[in-house]
């Protein structure tokens, strides 16, 4: 999955990109909020230790990324079940990766289209004024 994150995408420019320059920009994730989203694109549940040790990264750095793709909808959580007091732990998941990965394609689709919607109105104001 790392190659996935890392792949370079050529662009008609010559200059070249990753996938996650694209959650970057459409979602404003950063490079590690894209890997806990890779991560839990691959299945299964984690808890914020499990995704500490596995991605190698700070608790609050986790907690950060995890509440952004929690609100972005992309990531679903389930409070765990103990017999300890205290603050509540939760288990991180993807219900579905694949309608997750569809819509992060819709909404690149999407974003593409308002850009080519806004160079199309610039076009015509600029023959307008001809």
């Amino acid at each position: 999955m790392s190659e996935l994150v890392e792949r370079r995408l050529r662009l008609p420019t010559g200059r070249e990109a990753a996938i996650v320059e694209g959650l970057k920009f459409c979602y404003d994730l950063s490079e590690t909020d894209a890997l806990i989203l890779f991560e839990l694109l691959k299945g299964g549940e984690y808890t914020v230790d499990d995704l500490t040790q596995k991605l190698n990264l700070s608790k609050a750095t986790i907690n950060r990324g995890l509440a952004k793709l929690v609100e972005l909808g992309f990531v679903a959580r389930t409070r765990e079940k103990r017999s300890k007091v205290g603050r509540p732990r939760y288990r991180y998941y993807i219900n579905n990766p694949k309608e997750v990965i569809d819509r992060i394609i819709s909404d690149f689709e999407e974003c593409a289209k308002s850009f080519k919607d806004a160079l199309r109105q610039l076009l015509k104001e600029i023959e307008k004024n001809k």
